[in-house]
C-alpha cells in the first residue's frame, strides 16, 4: 500500500507567493494621467490645459493690473479647488502686446511695479532673468504674493510683440496647492508660432 504525504508548509509557500505576486501587482499600476486639451488660439498660441478648465475666448483690449494696455485673446479657469467656495479657482489670462518696445528690462521692471500697486505692495515678490526660456524665447517669471492673491506671470518676448501669461489664484491653502501642481505643466505646453502672413501677390 502507498503512502502519501501532505506536505503543509509548500501549500504555504504557494499561497504566500501568490499573495506577493498581487500585492507588487498592484504597486507597479500607475494612476492614470489627467486629460488635456490641446488650444490653438490667435496670435500663434497653442497651450494644452487640463480638460477639466473652462476656455473663455476674449479678443479684447484693456489695461491689465501689471499696468499696460493689452489684447486678452483668452482666459482658463480651473474648477473650484475648495468645497463650496467657488471663488476658489485658478486663472489664467493670455495676452498680446504688439507695441512693447524694445527695452524688454524696462517693460518687466514697470510690470513688476504695476503688480505691486495693483495688489496691495505684496509682502512677497521675486523675479527671474531671461536666462528662463520658453517656447525658444528669452522670458521673465514674476511670482507674487498677496493678502488675498497669489500669482505666477511670465512674459515672453518675440520678434510679433510681448506675449503674457498670468496664473492667478486666491492666497488660501489648498487653493494654492492646487495651483502649484498646475501651472508647472501648463506653461512648459507652451508654443509661440508666427502668424501667417499672406504674401501671395495680386494681379
Amino acid at each position: 500500500m502507498k503512502t502519501f504525504y501532505r506536505y503543509p508548509c509548500f501549500s504555504m509557500a504557494i499561497v504566500v507567493l501568490v499573495a506577493v505576486f498581487v500585492l507588487f501587482a498592484g504597486c507597479t499600476t500607475q494612476p492614470a494621467s489627467p486629460k488635456t486639451i490641446s488650444a490653438s488660439l490667435p496670435y500663434g498660441v497653442n497651450i494644452t490645459y487640463p480638460a477639466d478648465w473652462t476656455r473663455q475666448d476674449v479678443n479684447t483690449n484693456g489695461t491689465r493690473d501689471y499696468g499696460t494696455t493689452t489684447l486678452n485673446i483668452a482666459n482658463f479657469y480651473s474648477p473650484a479647488a475648495i468645497a463650496g467656495d467657488q471663488a476658489s479657482y485658478t486663472s489664467l489670462s493670455v495676452d498680446v502686446d504688439q507695441n512693447p518696445g524694445t527695452d524688454f528690462e524696462k517693460y518687466f521692471n514697470n510690470a513688476t511695479l504695476a503688480l505691486g500697486k495693483s495688489h496691495g505692495d505684496p509682502t512677497q515678490i521675486s523675479a527671474k532673468s531671461n536666462t528662463l526660456m520658453i517656447a525658444g524665447y528669452k522670458s521673465y517669471e514674476l511670482d507674487f504674493n498677496s493678502a488675498e492673491v497669489k500669482g505666477t506671470y511670465f512674459f515672453i518676448s518675440t520678434e510679433n510683440g510681448m506675449y503674457i501669461f498670468a496664473f492667478k489664484v486666491p492666497n488660501k491653502p489648498l487653493a494654492v496647492q492646487a495651483f502649484q501642481a498646475q501651472v508647472p505643466d501648463i506653461y512648459k505646453s507652451i508654443r509661440i508660432n508666427p502668424p501667417t502672413v499672406d504674401v501671395s501677390q495680386h494681379r
